[in-house]
């Protein structure tokens, strides 16, 4: 019983620090440079529109490797399956970054109030 309290706090804390380096970074590379001059609602706008949506990728990504390595006896299985696995976090990873970048939300600057 105390693994599953131990892996509850795992995912919580990946979920959490992922959510704050995406947020982080979303912001300082499309809104502004300097995180004090967005306000507090719009961090938070785009802390649950794009923080939680890309911290799921590392979070499930960990969930499932941290399942099969404890499913799974036969080595061989075993490493193709972690490797698929770390190929497909990969190319997630890649996928939301170059979504990120490249989508325009109709205007970036969309999080930040007109009244600046």
């Amino acid at each position: 019983m105390k693994a599953i309290y131990k892996l509850i706090l795992c995912i919580i804390l990946i979920l959490t620090i992922s959510t704050i380096g995406i947020t982080y970074w979303y912001i300082s590379n499309h809104l502004l440079s300097n995180l004090s001059e967005v306000s507090l609602p719009s961090i938070i706008n785009i802390l649950i529109q794009i923080g939680l949506v890309g911290a799921l990728i590392p979070t499930i990504s960990f969930f499932l490797i941290y399942s099969a390595v404890k499913m799974i006896s036969n080595k061989l299985i075993l490493t193709f399956l972690i490797i698929s696995l770390i190929l497909l976090v990969i190319t997630a990873t890649y996928m939301f970054i170059l979504y990120m970048t490249f989508h325009e939300f109709n205007n970036p600057i969309q999080f930040i109030p007109n009244n600046l």
